[in-house]
């Protein structure tokens, strides 16, 4: 998942003024700011982690490097965490400033050390078998950042089971969209569960009200947590499963994983 904020502005002429830039009142950045100075904070409201980036062009304001006019920096905030990352003075006084502000976040730590010895669950029923029509590097969308993710052709309605234990950190269920077009990938139905190394698991194009777990519910692995569907970028009824690793500037990245031989 990724969430960006694109703000511009000047320096406010009143004494310490606060502005918070938020995006789905989860990532967060805090602007203080009056005529001489400018200190930005990064922000989490939700009690899961997160991997935020800020970048900040600017004239005539810098920190202790005077040529310096762009700045960009990453931070993992734990559980309601906020952190100062940024203080920038005003150089001269008789000029005009100027502020172009980025923000970017995603769910997870980043660049997480996988557990490479976990064996996952295939994520559905133990006395089902679904054929994989896209598997590691498929052509049709398996590049990239979802370069070793997992496509299981089901009928709409199969039940989707955990493939590993976590907690539910994100989720979407309210649509009734898809096709094979990529404008349809904000309609998507989905899960996603924090694993205990800081990676996460997502579960996609999910039945639209077909979820059965809670933000914040801890699942086990093989639990049921939703029913497959069609939503999102989706040429068929499928489930698309993968493990993903936070990344800077809101980006991620699925990991290589290997599955049990045989369900439990």
């Amino acid at each position: 998942m990724q969430k960006m904020w694109l703000s511009l502005g000047l320096l406010s002429s009143v004494p310490f003024l606060t502005h918070a830039y938020c995006i789905d009142d989860w990532a967060c950045f805090d602007k203080i700011s009056n005529k001489q100075k400018v200190e930005y904070w990064l922000r989490n409201n939700k009690p899961y982690p997160i991997t935020s980036t800020l970048e900040v062009t600017t004239r005539n304001l810098h920190s202790t490097d005077k040529k310096r006019v762009h700045y960009s920096e990453t931070r993992v905030l734990g559980p309601f965490e906020r952190v100062k990352v940024l203080s920038l003075s005003v150089f001269d006084p008789l000029r005009s400033t100027r502020i172009k502000e980025n923000f970017f976040w995603t769910p997870g730590i980043q660049n997480a050390a996988h557990d490479d010895s976990y064996r996952y669950a295939l994520p559905y029923s133990a006395n089902h078998s679904f054929r994989l029509v896209q598997g590691v590097n498929g052509g049709f969308s398996h590049h990239g950042a979802s370069r070793y993710a997992y496509d299981y052709a089901m009928p709409v309605g199969t039940p989707v089971h955990a493939a590993r234990n976590g907690q539910v950190i994100d989720l979407q269920q309210k649509h009734n969209k898809g096709g094979a077009s990529r404008r349809y990938s904000r309609f998507a139905n989905f899960v996603t569960i924090l694993h205990t190394d800081g990676t996460t698991g997502e579960y996609y194009h999910l039945q639209q009200y077909g979820v059965k777990v809670t933000l914040g519910e801890h699942v086990t692995r093989g639990q049921l947590i939703g029913y497959s569907g069609n939503t999102g970028f989706s040429s068929l009824p499928h489930l698309h499963f993968a493990v993903y690793q936070a990344k800077s500037h809101g980006k991620y990245q699925s990991l290589p994983i290997n599955f049990v031989s045989s369900q439990p």
